[in-house]
């Protein structure tokens, strides 16, 4: 597990992380999401939705640098 700005990622969240991006969701709507979806509070933070995607692609075994990822 990780902490990315307070919240414990786990395999689901990152799971869903690679939805939102595959989707086309900038790091800006991730960080939205992610507020909405697990109580974050990072008012949309751009930067949290960047650490927040490249975590997940890495918990994932993924390159945070390839598609979707970036």
């Amino acid at each position: 597990m990780r902490d990315v700005w307070g919240l414990i990622l786990t395999t689901e969240i990152a799971q869903q992380v690679r939805r939102w991006r595959a989707d086309g969701y900038s790091w800006r709507a991730v960080a939205a999401r992610a507020d909405e979806t697990w109580g974050t509070d990072s008012r949309g933070n751009q930067l949290f939705g960047a650490d927040l995607c490249e975590q997940s692609a890495r918990l994932l075994g993924e390159d945070p640098d390839a598609e979707p990822w970036n």
